[in-house]
């Protein structure tokens, strides 16, 4: 590894390629192990990466040296300082205590939970520091969740602390389009001022630990976020059937409800691939304990009736419980946790510590309920998040201070690995918190927010801190909400409270919902195909459009958004902006509109919102199914909108849709391109690259084409091709053709 060592007077600075593009540094005398690097979170360093330069090192496009107190990072566009200097530390403390309530949140009531667990203080600023970058005009992106109402961070100061339906998943890092960002290497909760207290300045203010930063370097957000997932994990993959639709039901719904509404979906045609319980699936109310139990009032699952683990090993379901009933017409069964274990004695065994703690790790007990047919699990982390005992030391060591935040990435963590390593299945767990890397583990809600705009900027901002795994708790009374959630990376419909079943939201409602439910499904393929380029990429599915626009007008727009590459939403506003210098086409009208105008929003009535399609689109799509079986479909419908002159190129990704195996490359990969000129249209289907199991030898193709003008013919390699055409759009079979030319 390439570093330059610095004694200052405030102790030993290091400068280290980290990798590609990527410096760490880091001023420790002792330079220990960070818990990141302990507990395997991290990516390890690229040993060979980077060069020595003056002062310091080089990455890439990215140099960073020090002299006389300062850091300089230079790449192509940008040269900035960052200032080391603490001779003011006790009014920076003053600053952001008095600014972020001593770094403290207000308590809030956990919603359905009647304890009153009260929050004990300390002082946990035991050797405050700060460090400061020196800006010039850029505007900032990041943090996870700190925001609720807009996408640049600056002029305000954050407090960086997972807080319960505040500021639920935060993600310690910023970037700007000046083509750098900076991510903090801490798990202390800390606070950061983004140009407000001077514009010209960002200022990280920790209470402890040591100063130990990472700079990244990229031409633009995408190639940020890539850089930053390769350090701290590429977002995980959940399995194909997550990418459907989870129905969680209401509190106290037993197993003979949980039936009739898996057989209303069937019975009504509103696919559903999950159904989650609430907490009345245990004995006792709320049990945090490693010895719940079913409640068998609710849930007839008795310990005679329950698989043996070297059954559930040979794939022996018991064909009498009502989980695997569930499962025989296509539903998964997520189960609700309560939790505030302490996961570091786990972490700790598995970094190598031999000590026993004296608890087993949390995962254990729940591979019973795994036996009994659970697919995955709703992890409410409240009691993690919601109160602290400051003066609480964890098994490692630690204090809450150190630990709060990063409890939930390692919650997340305790349950991938738990999962994964008893069924070498990928796991669907869930929860509304995260902190650094949580990405890697989990996927995320947005809380007990419900789908308000709020949580819309939650979703934006996530993406931006490379989170893509995100949705939030659907209200299906309001249709713009509806609109809108199903255009996020998972969703799901919560009827926690009762009568929030689509076929009791009155007739309105369940035709809307039951309308966008298909239509995700029909799109499913070009949904688990950008979930798998959010892993290769670090580009969440959901994307600010900073992140693909570079308008002025576009740099805070918090009410659209793009979905994949194709899809652009619009919802919580009545107007939406087409960027410039692309062709726009209505999904629900097929009008044309070209880029850079503001419409009103006018969508028919059983509609949500504005939806848009770029010109030159290609999207894969699947054949009608009410629930995800992952297996290989023989035959890939393609929808393509080569309205105006167009040259585009589009890749599908495919897996098994179940196992790790993506982890070791096993993606199979399809390249297809699109142009349009001089009256022809020509679609090249390249050859699938690469393989997983189960992946069938042939695939075929039925191609549908938006086009205002009726066309002439179609060849397929070669030869003519009979083809419909009705309401703009001409339809025909491919087969398993590589080329086809449409003229018009």
């Amino acid at each position: 590894m390439k570093q330059a060592v610095f004694e200052t007077s405030a102790g030993r600075l290091t400068l280290s390629v980290f990798s590609e593009n990527t410096v760490r540094v880091r001023l420790s005398n002792a330079n220990e192990e960070t818990l990141f690097e302990r507990y395997g979170i991290f990516t390890k360093p690229d040993a060979d990466a980077g060069e020595y330069a003056p002062g310091g090192v080089r990455a890439g496009e990215l140099s960073v040296s020090y002299a006389d107190g300062m850091i300089c990072l230079e790449t192509p566009r940008t040269k900035r300082t960052i200032s080391l200097d603490n001779s003011d530390i006790a009014a920076k403390k003053a600053y952001f205590d008095e600014k972020l309530n001593g770094l403290r949140p207000e308590r809030k009531q956990i919603v359905g939970d009647e304890t009153n667990d009260e929050s004990i203080y300390a002082d946990f600023e035991k050797s405050p520091k700060c460090f400061t970058l020196n800006t010039c005009g850029e505007k900032f992106y990041g943090l996870g969740e700190s925001n609720t109402d807009r996408l640049v961070l600056n002029g305000k100061t954050y407090l960086q602390r997972v807080i319960y339906t505040k500021s639920e998943v935060v993600i310690p890092y910023i970037m700007t389009k000046e083509g750098y960002a900076v991510s903090l290497n801490t798990t202390f909760w800390h606070g950061v001022d983004v140009t407000c207290a001077d514009e010209n300045a960002v200022t990280w203010y920790l209470p402890d630990g040591d100063i130990d930063f990472f700079i990244y370097a990229g031409v633009s957000l995408k190639a940020l976020l890539e850089r930053f997932t390769y350090v701290t994990g590429r977002c995980m993959v959940l399995p194909k059937w997550a990418y459907g639709l989870m129905f969680i039901e209401q509190f106290n719904a037993d197993q003979f409800e949980v039936m009739r509404d898996a057989a209303t979906f069937r019975e009504k045609r509103i696919p559903c691939d999950s159904i989650s319980l609430e907490p009345g699936w245990m004995e006792k109310r709320y049990d945090f304990s490693t010895e719940k139990k079913w409640n068998i009032q609710r849930f007839y699952i008795c310990d005679w009736m329950r698989k043996t683990e070297e059954e559930f090993t040979a794939h022996q379901p018991r064909e009498r419980l009502f989980s695997t009933a569930l499962k025989r017409y296509g539903f998964n069964l997520l189960l609700w946790l309560c939790c505030r274990y302490d996961f570091t004695a786990n972490q700790e065994n598995r970094a190598g510590s031999k000590t026993d703690f004296g608890f087993e790790p949390w995962f254990r007990h729940l591979k019973d309920f795994v036996c009994d047919g659970a697919a995955g699990f709703k992890m409410d982390p409240c009691k993690v998040i919601d109160s602290a005992d400051e003066k609480r030391v964890y098994a490692n060591g630690r204090t809450e201070a150190e630990m709060h935040s990063l409890q939930t990435t390692l919650y997340g963590k305790e349950m991938y690995e738990g999962y994964s390593e008893y069924t070498h299945l990928r796991p669907m767990h869930h929860l509304s918190g995260g902190y650094t890397s949580i990405q890697k583990y989990s996927a995320c809600t947005t809380g007990d927010s419900g789908g308000r705009f709020k949580t819309l900027v939650w979703i934006l901002n996530c993406g931006l801190s490379g989170v893509s795994n995100i949705t939030c708790d659907m209200d299906i009374f309001a249709k713009h909400t509806i609109h809108y959630c199903f255009f996020t990376a998972w969703c799901e419909l919560d009827s926690w409270s009762g009568y929030s079943h689509p076929w009791w939201a009155g007739d309105e409602n369940e035709k809307v919902f039951t309308f966008y439910d298909r239509l995700r499904y029909h799109l499913l393929p070009y949904i688990y195909s950008a979930a798998l380029h959010t892993h290769l990429t670090g580009t969440p599915i959901v994307r600010a459009m900073p992140m693909e626009f570079d308008e002025e007008r576009l740099e805070n727009a918090t009410c659209e958004y793009m979905f994949g590459d194709m899809y652009l939403v619009g919802s919580f506003s009545d107007s939406i902006y087409l960027p410039a210098g692309e062709t726009w086409i209505d999904a629900w009208t097929d009008s044309v509109a070209e880029g850079g105008v503001e419409l009103p929003v006018n969508v028919p009535e059983d509609r949500g919102g504005p939806l848009y399609i770029r010109n030159g689109a290609i999207i894969p799509t699947q054949a009608e199914k009410l629930y995800t079986d992952c297996k290989d479909d023989e035959r890939l419908f393609l929808e393509i909108y080569p309205v105006r002159d167009c040259d585009t190129e589009y890749t599908l990704y495919e897996d098994d849709g179940r196992t790790q195996k993506y982890l070791s490359g096993e993606i199979a990969r399809t390249r297809i391109r699109l142009t349009r000129k001089e009256g022809m249209i020509t679609l090249n289907i390249g050859a699938r690259t690469g393989s997983f199991g189960g992946m069938n030898d042939k695939r075929t193709y039925t191609v549908t084409a938006l086009m205002p003008e009726k066309p002439l013919s179609v060849c397929v390699d070669g030869e003519e091709c009979g083809f419909t055409y009705e309401n703009r759009r001409i339809t025909f079979d491919a087969g398993t053709g590589r080329q086809a030319i449409i003229r018009f």
